[in-house]
């Protein structure tokens, strides 16, 4: 299955996205971490996905090719990415994040059920409880950017990518080199996360899959078990041999998981029984 890289307009920025399984009837969107880009997280999966679905992974607003928002607010990047799929004339979308953009899947749902229908977790969605002193750092000028800029450089490092992965052989010179170069846009969605407000909607009211690669060091199972906790009616599946991005190190379970999720959602297994079913064949 062929995949397009494109650039849209969103409300006036430029956007890079892929897309993938153009004509399926169900759309997935794709919602990369802190470390890469869209292409980055998920591309090895793209295919083996658009054999089911309609694809599209856009570049979050200061990765990639995608401009940056004038003023980074988790507010105005859940708008944003409400936007991107009104441009593409994208009705309802099963939403599936990774990492930071976990939490932006998460929000973005909780605000938006009558666009998402499903939505999916991977190794990240939990909703920080920062201590005020944190949003204080955020508004010193100087300091701040002092702050988030070493955070972004510290998160990309080699040494904090071999905690995310069982396997060090993905982190291959290319892979590195990638996520060094996102290491402002990291900063930026820190920063976003930090010094502005989180929304009141932070509870998914829709099918909740949560992903979560054992092996990870940095988001470790606990967490994983506290935002299962926080989402009630929620699945926990654990994937073994597996670190911060399932998409990467076992593609082949994370697409069987999806696709399995998803079925289950479309085609009760008691047929016999009344019940919504969530994901209709439906345009776009």
């Amino acid at each position: 299955m062929e995949t397009s890289d494109k650039l849209t307009r969103v409300n006036g920025l430029s956007v890079q996205f892929l897309e993938a399984g153009e004509g399926r009837p169900r759309t997935l969107l794709l919602i990369h971490g802190g470390i890469g880009d869209a292409r980055l997280h998920w591309e090895p999966a793209l295919a083996a996905l658009a054999e089911d679905f309609h694809i599209l992974a856009p570049d979050l607003p200061g990765f990639g090719k995608s401009d940056a928002l004038p003023r980074m607010q988790t507010e105005a990047m859940l708008n944003w990415i409400k936007a991107f799929l009104e441009s593409q004339a994208v009705e309802q979308a099963v939403v599936i994040g990774n990492s930071l953009g976990g939490l932006l899947a998460r929000l973005f749902a909780a605000a938006n059920p009558q666009v998402v229908p499903a939505v999916i977790l991977m190794n990240g969605g939990g909703v920080p409880d920062l201590p005020g002193f944190f949003r204080l750092l955020e508004r010193i000028p100087g300091v701040s950017q002092g702050i988030f800029y070493m955070l972004g450089k510290t998160a990309t490092s080699p040494a904090t990518l071999k905690t995310m992965f069982h396997t060090e052989a993905r982190l291959t010179a290319d892979f590195l080199k990638q996520a060094k170069a996102a290491g402002a846009g990291y900063a930026r969605m820190m920063r976003m996360y930090v010094g502005s407000p989180m929304p009141v909607a932070q509870t998914p009211l829709m099918p909740t899959l949560i992903l979560w690669g054992a092996n990870d060091q940095l988001a470790t199972l606990k967490e994983a078990e506290a935002i299962k906790a926080s989402i009630p009616g929620s699945t926990l599946t654990e994937i073994a041999d597996c670190g911060h991005m399932p998409q990467l190190e076992t593609m082949d379970v994370f697409v069987w998981q999806v696709n399995t999720f998803l079925e289950k959602l479309r085609r009760p297994t008691q047929t016999n029984r009344p019940g919504a079913k969530m994901l209709p064949n439906i345009p776009g």
